[in-house]
This record gives C-alpha cells, sequence and structure tokens, in this order.
C-alpha cells in the first residue's frame, strides 16, 4: 500500500475509553494542532487529568477554555496547563520539576506522555543555549525531558502495579527520503550544529532534509529509551516506549515557519486534519508491550526502512546516542540512563 493512499484511506481510530479513563496524560506542543486535538480527545474517553505543556501560557488558556467548550467538561481542574520552552533547558527542567512534584503529591501519577512539540525550521537560527533550533528542540530537549519523566512513569507503575505506563514519541515518515551525509562525521552533533552544514544540507536535500534528519534521531531516541526500561519477571517492559508518526496533517507545523508554498499547497490538497491525526497519538499511548521499541504509522507497526534497520544506521543510532547523552550531561550532570 502506497504512503498517499494510506493516507488517504487509512481509517484511524481512538483507543477504546477503558484505555484512557481515569489516566494523567502529559501532552507537549498541546496549545495548537495535534497537541490540542490529542488533549480533546483524551477529555472525551475520560481522562482523570491532562497536563497541557506548552511554550506561551495565554495560548494554552485559550486552547484549554476552546477544549472545555468542545468537550463540554466543567471540572477545569482536569486540564493543568504549564509552561514548557524547548528551546530552553532550563524551561524543560523546571518543567519536569513541576511535574515530578505532582506525580509525588497525594493521589499524583502519570500514566502516558507524548512528545508531540516540535519545530521545522526553514532557516538557521540557534537557542541561547548555542543550538541549533531544530536540534534542540527535536532531538535534544526532547531527549531530556524524556529521561526525566521515565522515572515517574515507573513510579506510577511501582504504586500501581496494575497500571501500564506509556511514553511516545512524534516522529515523521519523512526520515525516508533524507539523504543525512553528516552521519559520516566524526561528532554528527557538532556537524549539524554549523550554520555552513545547514546551508549545505539545504542545497542538497531541499527544505525538509534537516527535519527530516530530527524526526529519523527521534525514532533512534524512542528506541534508546525502550532500550533503558526495566523489566517485570515475565520480561515485559515496566514503561512501553514506541515511536509514532500521525502522517501528513494540516498542523500550524508549516505556516509557524514559514515553509515553502509548495508544501503548503500540498498539505492543503492531501493532508489529514489535526482532529483526524492526532488519533494516532492516543492509539500510541494505549498499545501493548509489542509496540515497545517499534514506529507505528497509520496505527500499525510499521518498518521504518533500512536508515533505521540495517547494521550501519545501528552504528550511527549508537553513535548518536552517545553524543545525545554527553550533550545532555552539560545541562544535567546525574542525567539517569541506568536502571
Amino acid at each position: 500500500m502506497s504512503g498517499l493512499y494510506s493516507l488517504l484511506f487509512t481509517k484511524l481510530t481512538l483507543p477504546s475509553p477503558s484505555a484512557i479513563q481515569g489516566k494523567t496524560i502529559l501532552i507537549t506542543g498541546a496549545n495548537t494542532g495535534l497537541g490540542r486535538e490529542a488533549a480533546r480527545h483524551a477529555l472525551d474517553l475520560g481522562a482523570g487529568k491532562v497536563i497541557m505543556g506548552v511554550r506561551t501560557l495565554s495560548k494554552g488558556e485559550e486552547a484549554k477554555a476552546h477544549i472545555t467548550a468542545r468537550t463540554g467538561c466543567i471540572d477545569k481542574n482536569k486540564i493543568l496547563v504549564w509552561p514548557i520552552d524547548l528551546e530552553s533547558f532550563a524551561s524543560v527542567q523546571t518543567f519536569a520539576a513541576r511535574v515530578r512534584n505532582h506525580v509525588f503529591s497525594e493521589g499524583g501519577r502519570l500514566d502516558m506522555a507524548i512528545m508531540n512539540a516540535g519545530i521545522a525550521s526553514v532557516e538557521y537560527a540557534v537557542t541561547g543555549d548555542g543550538w541549533e533550533r531544530g536540534i534542540q528542540v527535536n532531538v535534544l530537549s526532547t531527549t531530556l525531558l524524556s529521561l526525566q519523566l521515565l522515572p515517574l512513569l515507573l513510579h506510577t507503575k511501582e504504586r500501581d502495579p496494575s497500571a501500564q505506563p506509556h511514553l511516545a514519541i512524534l516522529t515523521s515518515d519523512i526520515h525516508k527520503s533524507i539523504k543525512f551525509a553528516e552521519r559520516y562525521g566524526d561528532n554528527i552533533l557538532f556537524v549539524l550544529n554549523q550554520e555552513q552544514e545547514w546551508k549545505k544540507s539545504q542545497t542538497s536535500g531541499g527544505a525538509t532534509e534537516r527535519y527530516g534528519v530530527t524526526k529519523l534521531m527521534d525514532i533512534f531516541i524512542a528506541m534508546e529509551l525502550a532500550r533503558l526500561v526495566p523489566r517485570d519477571a515475565h520480561a515485559e517492559p515496566l514503561v512501553v516506549v514506541n515511536g509514532v508518526t500521525p502522517g501528513f496533517c494540516k498542523s500550524d507545523l508549516l505556516t509557524r515557519e514559514k515553509a515553502p508554498w509548495i508544501l503548503k499547497l500540498i498539505q492543503s490538497l492531501i493532508a489529514r486534519t489535526v482532529e483526524e491525526g492526532s488519533k494516532t497519538l492516543l492509539h500510541a499511548v494505549a498499545q501493548g508491550s509489542e509496540t515497545h521499541g517499534k514506529w507505528l504509522e497509520n496505527q500499525v507497526i510499521a518498518d521504518p526502512g533500512r536508515i533505521v534497520t540495517d547494521l550501519e544506521a545501528t552504528a550511527v543510532r549508537e553513535k548518536v546516542w552517545a553524543e545525545i547523552i554527553a550533550a545532555l550531561r552539560d545541562i544535567d550532570p546525574d542525567i539517569r540512563i541506568e536502571y
């Protein structure tokens, strides 16, 4: 089945309410697009609490008002709007500390975390932390937050053995079309961080090349996080970690980043609505251990391609992961990667 045919004709579904009911679900990038719609679906399915991670509080509160109006949710305490800016490691750590305080409060828990926030930069720019924006947001901060949340998901499992916590990282199928020449560098992240390399990748690979590289790394991150998760006596993972692509959607991603008009035209013609595409996010955090460390496309386990699975890709993944951890240790020397 071709990618376009799947995009246009696959019938996406929401998980059973029993998989979501009463759960505490965290979603980053939740003030707009896929994140906002996933939050709305979660409340419709009976989520006990939704933590909306948003870059701008005022926009987060607008999203909350939109969701409560659409769902008829009268208990506004079910929706927590907390700031997080993935262009700032300090903001990520502050957000994670707030989630930690919530989990360790009376009755607090974290059942599901959806790493939805991301950017598709079409211009080179550096964050205050010194990293190219896409690398910091889509790769480094996503990993940092995931590593901070994983112990909290495990804590929920420890307190409630009947729970099945989940961590899902938003990816894309665009990784299949990239060239990723930077993989042959001595230090891949260092190369990706250079302006001249950015310009070179845009020339050789097109406007979506660098975004595709970061989304490939998100698949790597999901696979490596899955390896970190401890298992029970039956060899089942205590937290299910997977990567998920929602497919090409009519989100604000291209509009926000001033993408080429041709991409916007294609988006308007064939892309899924965010209401539809967001179903994949909740589906991912409602699946069993068979999806652990796997990549989900059109709500099934899919082959991410040789750029992820062959021997060279395995070596690149391990190298990238080591570089990510080394970079994050400069931010948090105590970051935990062993259980």
